[in-house]
């Protein structure tokens, strides 16, 4: 009796094990192959550095104060700082939203999309959860500001999104702000079929090749399909170098040397200030899946500790990221005993940045900056914007004070606790 429960217990014990090692197993597949150097990668050439010690204390900074894991930043084209592993793809969570945003801008001008189609002209629909005849007048300029008012379940959502979204039918296309994976996501959807290119192909032939990117694949975009949605999300993995050289673009009005690689009128257009924010320090605004922070730099910021800062005024861009993993056992690991970046590190290093080179910004103050200094102080009036022009065509005005908004940001990676000396 004794032998035979000690064999029931050896076998369930290997059984277990075995168990175990094929969860472990599926769970460390890797989600991309990271891949060698592109054939058509650059190499960027060293800046002038005019204050060296602020460039050890940043990375000092970053090696004692931050989680990050890589840090690059860029000075009109060269070099200032690179810090970590700064070539290896790493999710970029929300951050794929402004990639995604220079993509439209390319697409429109090439008239693949307009801003003022329907969802209802773009044969968009949910075949889980059928649209009504209001949700289907959203159009692609609504689902970019993330004021589309639809709001269903959707593929990436954290907590604090699904916990904050509005009733179903509660608010009319364009009237209200809430920070909406539906709305991203189904620009991926519409973006691939309005172009016939996958996200990956275009961002490779558009954006990598004529930017020098050093590791970007194609099949560094991936996707996500759940079962209550018809609309997956696409994933992208980037390396915080080549993210510097996307974010380099912005800060040159759109060109890389003398290509304009995005029209330069959707770069302004694009990070126009359209939505007032609240609780999401530091930003005061959103854009066309843009945010703009109360003194005019542009960021796109995602969970984990995802962030690019573009500092236009000093043709300067900032890029921090906190690798979250390629696969969901790295992934567990980093949610279980790592932690979430602060944007408030990513304005530390941005300060050091600024004086190792010693620059002083224009005269002229960066368009962000005024707009959304009006915007804040708009929304208050009991008057809203007039309207203004938008690739060549009409923008509706900017909503005035009665109208709210909702960010949805109460997951985990979405807010950060600030220390008393920051």
């Amino acid at each position: 009796m004794k032998s035979t429960t000690r064999r029931l217990i050896k076998r369930s014990a290997i059984v277990l094990t075995l168990l175990v090692a094929l969860v472990l197993g599926i769970t460390a597949i890797p989600a991309i192959a990271v891949g060698g150097r592109n054939a058509f990668a650059t190499v960027l050439p060293k800046t002038m550095v005019a204050h060296p010690e602020a460039l050890r204390e940043a990375y000092g900074f970053l090696a004692k104060d931050t989680r990050f894991d890589a840090f690059v930043t860029l000075q009109n084209g060269q070099e200032l700082a690179r810090w970590g592993e700064a070539d290896l793809p790493i999710n970029t969570h929300s951050v794929r939203k402004s990639l995604l945003s220079g993509l439209y801008g390319i697409a429109i001008e090439h008239g693949y999309v307009r801003l003022d189609q329907t969802l209802g002209e773009l044969g968009i629909d949910d075949r889980v959860v059928p649209l009504t005849a209001m949700e289907k007048s959203a159009t692609v300029r609504d689902l970019l500001m993330s004021r589309s008012g639809i709001y269903i379940e959707a593929a990436g959502e954290v907590k604090g999104m699904k916990d904050r979204r509005p009733r179903r039918g509660s608010h009319k296309p364009g009237e209200f702000f809430y920070y909406n994976n539906w709305d991203f996501n189904v620009l991926g959807v519409i973006f691939e079929q309005r172009t016939g290119m996958s996200i990956g192909q275009a961002f490779n032939e558009w954006i990598a090749k004529p930017t020098g990117m050093i590791s970007f694949k194609p099949e560094h975009v991936i996707y996500e399909q759940p079962r209550y949605t018809q609309h997956r999300q696409f994933v992208i993995f980037l390396s915080a170098a080549d993210l510097a050289r996307f974010g380099m673009l912005y800060a040159q009005g759109g060109r890389w040397g003398s290509t304009q690689v995005i029209p330069e009128h959707w770069i302004t257009e694009s990070t126009r200030a359209y939505s007032a924010v609240d609780s999401m320090d530091p930003f005061a605004s959103y854009g066309y899946l843009w945010w703009i922070d109360r003194d005019g730099y542009v960021w796109a910021d995602g969970w984990g500790g995802q962030f690019m800062l573009v500092d236009a005024k000093r043709h300067q861009v900032l890029v921090a990221r906190n690798d979250t993993g390629r696969s969901l056992l790295q992934m567990g690991w980093f949610v279980l005993f790592d932690g979430d970046g602060w944007r408030s590190h990513q304005q530390r290093l941005h300060a050091l940045m600024v004086e190792a080179v010693g620059t002083v910004a224009s005269d002229s103050p960066h368009p962000a900056s005024r707009r959304s200094a009006q915007l804040t102080d708009r929304l208050r009036r009991p008057h809203g914007w007039p309207a203004v022009s938008t690739m060549g065509r009409t923008q509706p005005p900017a909503l005035d004070s009665d109208t709210t908004n909702a960010c949805g940001f109460t997951g985990v990676g979405d807010t950060e606790p600030r220390p008393a000396s920051m």
